[in-house]
């Protein structure tokens, strides 16, 4: 079971952190019962996002969803591959190589992507910090992200469920016109989400156990 953030925009440091709280969102879908609002950033022509929803799941099994690259293709949109390329401390800190299905005439999109995974002792909110780095060259075929945002918080509610909160900026190279993007922005994070919701109750995912991870007792 390793980390996986999915393509373009499930990357997270504390930058996209601090939107989570971003007072000039603007709510641009709310259906199915996963919200997203975008907000503009400074010195970047794209978007950021923030998508909200409630799973029925156990922590654990939310968590091991998105630490399972084996399934990454079934439920993250777009997602080609997911690469582990440093796996460290059970897991919870990582180097991955996301890769991302970009529709033609472009090229597919990769990015290289550092972090780590951890849990508040009191609260057992989970977190997902990362941020892309330029350390490794560039694939033949492939369009390198100079720059990837996003990620995860896990929050256990009670009866079971668990309020999930994806977040994300990225500039994607090359000439994809910023307009056309930020027109699109919430189909990255309603599709995934969506897949999560329908997918997470395999046992795959709920007979997991993480060695970072505990449940609370609710």
């Amino acid at each position: 079971m390793i980390l996986v953030l999915g393509i373009i925009f499930t990357m997270f440091t504390q930058t996209a952190m601090a939107a989570v709280e971003r007072l000039d969102m603007k709510l641009i879908l709310d259906k199915n019962g996963i919200k997203i609002w975008s907000y503009r950033l400074p010195n970047s022509p794209y978007y950021g996002f923030k998508a909200v929803t409630t799973v029925k799941s156990s922590l654990t099994g939310a968590v091991a969803m998105v630490m399972d690259t084996d399934s990454a293709n079934r439920w993250l949109y777009r997602t080609l591959a997911v690469d582990p390329l440093k796996l460290e401390n059970n897991n919870m800190d990582f180097v991955i190589r996301v890769v991302s299905d970009f529709p033609w005439p472009f090229k597919d999109r990769e990015a290289i992507v550092k972090g780590k995974v951890f849990q508040d002792p009191e609260s057992h909110v989970v977190k997902i910090d990362s941020e892309s780095v330029d350390n490794h060259p560039v694939r033949d075929g492939y369009e390198r992200m100079p720059r990837v945002e996003g990620g995860w918080i896990f929050r256990p509610l009670s009866n079971g469920q668990v309020e999930v909160t994806m977040t994300g900026h990225a500039d994607l190279g090359g000439a994809v016109p910023a307009v056309i993007v930020n027109l699109l922005i919430q189909e990255h994070p309603y599709n995934s989400l969506l897949g999560m919701k329908k997918l997470i109750n395999e046992s795959r995912f709920q007979t997991a156990r993480l060695a970072g991870i505990k449940e609370p007792f609710l």
